[in-house]
């Protein structure tokens, strides 16, 4: 009996996945059987990576670009079912965020941040979801934050973006779901990676963080990779426009 957490045959978009929550989602649903396709802006980064998820059995393919460019971004979705005749997973991981005052926010940096976590995720699912459609099966994973409902500090342009991602999954949802096609959104809580560094280097911080979190640690990147597996399979075939928190317990206490 095939287990519904495989993902034998199927194939996946992963933006973001150079590094981080990106590439470990990656690794993810490549061991539970996918082709995982790992989108990033540099060709270099993206075949290292590759060629790790390779050197442990899975298998792997490129596609760099900038999901902010809408040419580029179709390109790469057409290229994916010319090359492997569908797509059939879409992860949209990639996200920035311009750490400021509310104040200091200018109207690029706040246009920045819309574009990259919630206008090209509209963009790459409607794209990615009319194949899924057609063909009677796909999923769509969101990638939020527990931010999208706790607001912190200097992060407003991200909190409304992710925000807003939620509603995608929902609306989205609703239209495709008796198409075959599910859509939900994983919200991370504090993940330790490269891009948050500095902030995990002020002592004080970090340790508010942990100690703000039930299990008293910071998330690791591996810690989204089986919900992510969850999501992309039949294991969540009757679930759709759900937000999974997996944050550690950050958001259920006071």
């Amino acid at each position: 009996m095939t287990s519904p957490f495989s993902l034998i045959g199927r194939v996946a978009l992963v933006t973001g996945a150079s590094r981080g929550l990106g590439f470990a989602m990656a690794q993810g649903l490549a061991q539970a059987g996918a082709l995982v396709v790992l989108n990033g802006r540099d060709p270099a980064t993206l075949e290292t990576r590759r060629a790790e998820i390779e050197a442990t059995g899975g298998k792997a393919a490129v596609a760099a670009f900038d999901v902010c460019d809408r040419t580029a971004a179709d390109a790469a979705i057409d290229d994916i079912h010319a090359r492997f005749g569908a797509l059939d997973i879409l992860v949209n991981n990639a996200a920035f965020g311009v750490p400021r005052d509310f104040f200091d926010i200018t109207d690029d940096d706040w246009r920045v941040s819309m574009d990259v976590a919630l206008d090209a995720c509209f963009r790459l699912s409607r794209k990615a979801a009319a194949g899924m459609v057609q063909r009677g099966w796909g999923r769509v994973v969101m990638v939020s934050s527990v931010n999208a409902r706790i607001g912190r500090g200097t992060n407003t342009a991200y909190i409304t973006a992710k925000a807003g991602l939620e509603g995608l999954t929902r609306g989205l949802a609703a239209e495709v779901a008796t198409s075959g096609v599910t859509v939900n959104c994983i919200a991370p809580g504090y993940i330790a990676t490269d891009i948050n560094t500095a902030f995990r280097a002020d002592l004080a911080r970090y340790e508010w963080i942990r100690n703000r979190t039930p299990m008293k640690r910071w998330g690791t990147p591996q810690d989204l990779a089986g919900t992510a597996v969850f999501l992309a399979s039949e294991a969540s075939a009757f679930m759709t426009g759900q937000v999974l928190v997996v944050d550690g317990g950050m958001t259920i206490a006071i």
